[in-house]
Parts: structure tokens; sequence; C-alpha cells
């Protein structure tokens, strides 16, 4: 059995509010990966080896309850509810609180959580939800369109972060005719909307939660799901305890009733080898994820079972600035599409656990559509369309130089292994990349500012609606800040509104197909890589669950010693 948990004071201490940074930089990136890692990987089962889940087959349900699972996290993700704070979806966040919608991971489609059934209009203005009426919070107090309702008004405040934010944003009315019936109407059409409210950072929390300002709402969070916050202790842990009365797990789990752990603690251990040897040790942690790929041959040595999940959105994704002196010329954009090798990139950057990027978006995204042939690593065009474009000379230090005597230097706000791979890969075309990160609390800001000539951004929606959000115009963030002149722009802004405003699958698909080909043609976006979590764990510990970047632990269960 894990060892006894230290004695936790009866409330949490004060927590103090820290800025999130969205960044597709994960901790397990940092530092060169090892190639011995590549061939583990690839044989790596999700849920265990064979022998592994043959034995635990033949354990009975009713033997798997109890225990604690101890959790490492590299680091305090600054609150518990992920409308607030970034990242906390993929841990806490979805043990806390239940959604609307489930989004099933196998057949991509959505299907009854905290609704058993709704209705879309069709033009996608219109959702009409019919809620559960056996659902109660952790607060002991029950679901109802009236709390619904609040959560939804809640989101739309100064401080929520941006993805929960974005997902109601657009809305004109919300009616609630009768207790468990609630109407969501959009002033536009909302294709989108559905999917959105799978996400951890729209769980549903009790009307009290929902209303707390929301600096309180990073410290507290009574929500509906199958674990309950005893404690949290910033930068120490965080306690989840089971709920005994938890009944409404999605049918995709095939779980009727509470967990099977007891608690769940998540511990703060900033230190790669003390997570690892903690894990190894199997007493302290019997779980960590973020896991550097070099770490992998050490960990599986060790008889820990590794898992990966693919993100089902997008990836490393970098905005190109088309304000940019030297960016609005499309040839150079292109340039540097076609100059990045993303084969050695993924080696470098993740030792070869992600996926090169072969589109826009995921292969796990149920929109993926195969745009690899617009991605191929051609360095002799490259340099083409930069004489092209007039970056005939180079100067003494291998940078082009154009008839002004202007440098092509451009900026980037990150510095780490990926960039680094970047900055050689441009270097050899004669590109300058100036690696310059903000400061944490600036970055978001400075990011949506024009102020950088390549960016970066992240989504993990198993939807398509992500272009739009992060390269709309009419609505969106326009993070490559299209002109309104820019007439191929104007067409690219066309196809993404639209695509969201059609709920035909096909004629959707040909919508977002046609939007991502300009993404990648014009260089607005250059995709590079799409994001695999690595996860390490105890053999002791079955039927953890990932669902996109999101763990379950409804169906988590450590064998006995």
């Amino acid at each position: 059995m894990p060892t006894a948990v230290q004695p936790l004071p009866l409330t949490p201490e004060p927590i103090e509010r820290r800025q999130q940074v969205v960044s597709s930089s994960r901790p397990w990136r940092w530092g060169a990966a090892v190639v011995a890692a590549l061939s583990l990987l690839a044989t790596a089962a999700c849920s265990g080896n064979g022998a592994q889940r043959e034995a635990a087959a033949e354990v009975a349900k009713k033997d798997r309850y109890g225990g604690t699972l101890n959790i490492g996290l590299s680091a305090d993700p600054g609150g518990v509810d992920s409308a607030v704070v970034n990242q906390v979806w993929r841990t806490v966040a979805r043990a806390l609180a239940d959604s609307l919608v489930f989004y099933n991971p196998e057949t991509k489609q959505v299907e009854p959580w905290l609704a058993t059934r709704w209705k879309v209009s069709d033009d996608a203005r219109v959702y009409s939800f019919t809620l559960r009426d056996d659902v109660t919070f952790h607060d002991g107090t029950k679901l109802t369109a009236k709390v619904v309702k609040a959560n939804l008004e809640s989101l739309n405040r100064p401080g929520i972060h941006s993805s929960a934010k974005t997902i109601v944003q657009g809305i004109s009315t919300i009616k609630t005719p009768s207790e468990h019936e609630i109407t969501v109407e959009f002033a536009e059409p909302n294709a989108a909307f559905l999917t959105s409210l799978s996400r951890a950072y729209v769980g549903i929390i009790s009307e009290k939660t929902a209303r707390l300002p929301v600096e309180q709402r990073q410290k507290w969070l009574d929500g509906s799901g199958p674990f309950s916050l005893e404690e949290y202790v910033p930068n120490q842990r965080i306690v989840l305890k089971k709920r005994e009365d938890y009944t409404w797990a999605p049918k995709y789990f095939r779980h009727d009733g509470a967990a099977y752990l007891d608690k769940v603690v998540y511990k703060i251990i900033p230190e790669d080898s003390v997570r690892n040897g903690a894990v190894i040790g199997g007493d302290e942690l019997q779980f960590i994820y973020w896991v550097n790929a070099k770490y992998v041959p050490q960990l599986q040595n060790a008889g820990l079972t590794i898992s990966k999940t693919l993100n089902p959105a997008t990836g490393t994704e970098l905005p190109v600035n088309t304000s940019s002196k030297f960016l609005k010329d499309v040839r150079v954009r292109q340039a540097l599409q076609t100059g990045v090798d993303r084969d050695e990139f993924v080696k470098i950057d993740s030792g070869g656990v992600d996926q090169p990027a072969t589109g826009p978006l995921s292969k796990d995204n149920p929109y993926y559509s195969d745009q690899s042939a617009l991605l191929k690593y051609d360095p002799a065009r490259a340099k083409s369309l930069l004489e092209q474009a007039g970056w005939t000379r180079t100067g003494s230090d291998g940078i082009r130089v154009n008839a002004k005597g202007e440098r092509l230097s451009l900026r980037a706000p990150e510095d780490d292994a990926g960039w680094q791979v970047l900055q050689d890969q441009w270097k050899k075309l004669g590109v300058e990349l100036v690696l310059d990160p903000p400061l944490a609390a600036e970055a978001n800001e400075k990011l949506l500012s024009g102020e950088y000539d390549i960016a970066y951004w992240y989504a993990s929606s198993p939807d398509p609606d992500v272009l739009r959000a992060n390269y709309g115009r009419t609505t969106g963030s326009n993070r490559s800040f299209i002109a309104d002149d820019d007439k191929t722009g104007e067409e690219l802004d066309r196809l993404l509104q639209e695509q969201n405003q059609t709920i035909d699958k096909d004629k959707r698909q040909k919508l977002v197909d046609a939007a991502a080909r300009i993404l990648i043609e014009q260089g607005y976006e250059i995709p590079v890589s799409n994001d695999v979590d690595i996860w390490a764990h105890s053999p002791r510990l079955h039927d953890i669950e990932p669902v996109g970047l999101d763990q379950y632990l409804i169906n988590a269960w450590l064998a006995k010693k």
C-alpha cells in the first residue's frame, strides 16, 4: 500500500494568484532527449503490456476499491478551476467537475453526460438541453437549469481563461423553461459549441462557486465530479476525496457507481530526478506525466508502464505576423514554411515522441486531412523564394540583406530546444531568428500585441473551430494580423466563419480543408509538430484513462501489493 500521507491542515492556506501563460512548450521537453527512447515508446501500450492487462482483468471489480493514488506534478497549477487557470484541465479539473456532454475519443462523437439529450437548430444558433435530475454538487446543492445558466454567464467575466471565455462569446440569450431544461441562443451560428461544452474548462460547478469572484474560484471548487476537493496547499499538494454517491459517469467508461480510489493526492515535486525516483520506488508516487523522453529507458527498465496520448487539436503551431515589415511578402512566409525540417525538429525537440505536423490539425482531430504535400522540406525552394523577394545578398554573418541594407532578422518569444532547431534551420537559409522570451506575466499580452514576427499558440479542443479561434478575423484572435485589404486573408476568414456555421459534416469538412490549405500556402501559420504527452506509472496502477489530453480517474485502481 502507499505510504501514509502526512497530516494535513483542516483548511487550505492562502493562495496567491499567478498569471498563467499558454505555451506550446511542455516541461518534459526541457533538455535533450535520447534516441534510445524512440523504440521503447513505439511499442509502449497505452494501458500497460498484455500480461498486465490479462492479470488486471482477473481482479473482480469489488476487489478494486480502496487506496490512495499519488501523482507527481512538476509545478503548482496555480489553482483548481480550469476556467480560470491554464493546464489544470489536464489534471485535477476533470476529477472535480463534469460537463454537459462527453466527447467519445473512439467514435469522435458527442454523447450524454449531465445533459441526457439535446436539440440543435438547423442554423446552429439554438441549443436546447434536457438535464439529469439526480445530480448533486459537492456542497449538496442540485443540478438545475438555473445553475447551468449561472455557469455559462460566469465564463464571460474578466479573469476567465480565454479558452473558456471564447466558448460562451456570442450568446445572446439563455432561457430556462423548466427546472431541468435550458436553451442557449447565439446571435450568429456556432457549430463548435456542442463539442466545446465537453471540455474540462466548461465543467459545471455549483451556483455558489460560479458566482464567486474569479480570484476565489482558484482556491476552491464545488463540482459534481467523482472526487471532491479536500485540500489545496499551493506548491505542496492538492488532495481529492472520493464521492460515495457518484453515479453519473459517461457510458464510455462502463462504470455505474463511485470511483475505485479513496483518495488522489497531487504532489508538487519540481525536480525530475526526485519525481522519477519516487515513482520508481512506487510508494510515494504511482504516476507522473509530461515525462521527458530521455528518462523513458530508465523508467521502463524499472518496470513502469509508459503511455502516450496525442493532442486532438493542433500542437506546436507558429502564427506568422503578416504585419511585420519583412513578413508582409508572402514569398518570405512561404520560404519559412518550406524551410522547416519537421522530422529533425521532433527528433531534437521531443526525442521523436511528437509527430511531425502534416497539416494545421492533429491526426486525432475529427476534421483532420493530410496536407503534408504542402509541408515538404525544400531548402532550395526556400532560398529561391527569398531571392525572388529581393533578399539576394548575404552578409558576412550569413544573414540575407535587401537593397536597403536591412538584415532579414525576425524575433520570436521563446528560447528552448525546439526554437533553437528553427533558429538553426532558418539560419541556413540566411534568416536570423532572435529568441527573446518575455516575462511570464507579460507573455499572453505580448503575443496578442503583434510585437513578435513569429509567435506560438496551443489548442487542445477536438474541433476544427480552433482554427477560427486563432486565425479568424471577423471573429477570432487573428493571431497572424491579417490585414483588411488582404484578399486571400478575406477568403480565409470567410471559410473559417462559415465552417462554424455549418452542421453538415461533409460540407464543413470541405470548408475546413480549404481553410487549412490557405493557412499553409500563404504562410499565415507554420504547423511544426503534433504534441504527444508521455505518462509513466506503476504497474500496480490500472485503467487511468486519457480522453484527448484530459485525465480521467473514474476507473483507476491500485492493485494490492
